[in-house]
């Protein structure tokens, strides 16, 4: 009896041993099955911190609704009140031509100053000279054309061709047209990116707006005083301008 007993005992205890062995076995594969998946020496990347950059850009071509003229006028005399004179008469008659001409009051701003010399160097023997300018602003092109063509026959100093530029109404129409489609231009490219690597994009993380928004530029040479007499001043032809705008964009990956 006790000898089938201690045959009973000590076939338990390999069948433990046995068993420990199966257990430890499966662990270690299973182990090593994770380590090869989660690849613990290379680096991890959070999924919540992948993003892609892009930038939405758009092109828009408009014709310039503005016209800046900014003329001046010099006025050289030793007697002080004679030179403010003459440049006061000059003021008024320029000015109440162009309201004849169409110009609004408001768009019509003049700025005069001078040096009398000898008053801060009494060696020096030169005429004072007093200067008169002026910034006049038209939205139409046929004033513009007449405004040009009357401030040649007044013999400004330099140019009297007029600069081309938009409105701020009219800048703020283009530039929400352009970030409308900028906007709408950088989703497409990044969801493009992400599709063909394989992700979706996510919420935006930030935005940088309004970016590289052209200039306007006159597209004629530049008339100056001496150029010749009001009839033979050139025609105003601003063109269309070519405005970019960019918007770039990081949205995160998912």
């Amino acid at each position: 009896m006790r000898r089938m007993i201690m045959d009973t005992q000590g076939k338990q205890s390999k069948g433990m041993v046995l068993d420990y062995r199966v257990v430890i076995g499966v662990l270690l594969a299973v182990i090593v099955a994770m380590t090869a998946l989660w690849r613990p020496w290379e680096q991890q990347i959070d999924a919540k911190t992948r993003t892609i950059s892009v930038t939405g850009q758009a092109k828009l071509t408009a014709e310039p609704d503005e016209y800046v003229f900014t003329p001046s006028y010099q006025f050289k005399n030793a007697d002080r009140k004679a030179a403010l004179d003459e440049l006061s008469k000059k003021s008024d008659e320029i000015t109440k031509k162009l309201k004849e001409l169409g110009v609004a009051d408001s768009k019509i701003k003049t700025n005069s100053g001078g040096y009398d010399y000898p008053v801060y160097d009494k060696s020096d023997t030169s005429t004072p000279t007093y200067t008169l300018r002026l910034t006049v602003t038209v939205n139409t092109k046929d004033i513009a054309q007449k405004v040009q063509d009357y401030l040649l026959s007044t013999s400004p100093s330099g140019s009297v061709s007029p600069q081309f530029t938009f409105s701020d109404a009219k800048r703020a129409e283009l530039e929400s047209k352009a970030r409308d489609a900028a906007t709408k231009d950088a989703r497409s490219k990044a969801e493009q990116s992400a599709q063909n690597l394989g992700f979706a994009i996510g919420q935006v993380k930030s935005v940088t707006d309004g970016t590289n928004f052209g200039g306007v530029y006159p597209v004629q040479d530049s008339i100056s005083s001496g150029a010749g007499s009001s009839s033979g001043s050139l025609g105003l032809q601003p063109g269309e301008n070519d405005l970019t705008y960019q918007v770039s964009v990081i949205y995160f990956l998912k």
